[in-house]
């Protein structure tokens, strides 16, 4: 067999386990810190409004108007004052099962994300583009807020 060939089939052989190992990774650290509880909507709701009231007097990083039609705005910052972000939290309240589900990703393990790349790359409409250079430079708030009462409602946050 020719050397090419052993390098080319080497280097994709090493390529599939660093990317099985990083998928074991980061479902480790989502895995370990996924939190799912029974509650009540009123319960759900005032857990939501006390994270919202934290970051109070500013706009969410993406401002979702209408999911349906893609009315999707995304405020990003424009300075560079923004203190630094280390984790990526999510709070979703699921209305079917009435459970209120928490999460925290580290925001390194974030850049390795499908959006995360497909955003780098350029792909997808240009409204929905975000990376997590968008999340650094936004800093500590709220990401998304999303939802409305009687419906799933969910607040993505970092800090």
């Amino acid at each position: 067999m020719r050397t090419w060939v052993k390098v080319t089939i080497g280097s994709a052989a090493l390529a599939a386990l660093a990317l099985v190992a990083l998928a074991g990774t980061g479902a480790y650290f989502v895995l370990r810190t996924l939190e799912t509880r029974n509650s009540t909507e009123a319960d759900a709701t005032a857990e939501l409004d006390a994270l919202r009231g934290r970051f109070a007097g500013r706009p969410p990083l993406v401002e979702i108007n209408d999911a349906r039609s893609g009315d999707i705005r995304i405020n990003r910052a424009t300075g560079t004052d923004a203190k630094p972000v280390t984790t990526l939290h999510v709070l979703a309240w699921k209305t079917e099962g009435h459970e209120l589900v928490r999460m925290a990703v580290p925001i390194w393990l974030a850049r390795f994300s499908a959006v995360n790349v497909l955003s780098q790359l350029g792909v997808g409409p240009a409204n929905l583009r975000l990376t997590v250079q968008d999340i650094e430079r936004y800093g500590p708030g709220v990401v998304i807020d999303f939802g409305r009462p009687g419906a799933d409602r969910a607040v993505v946050w970092v800090d």
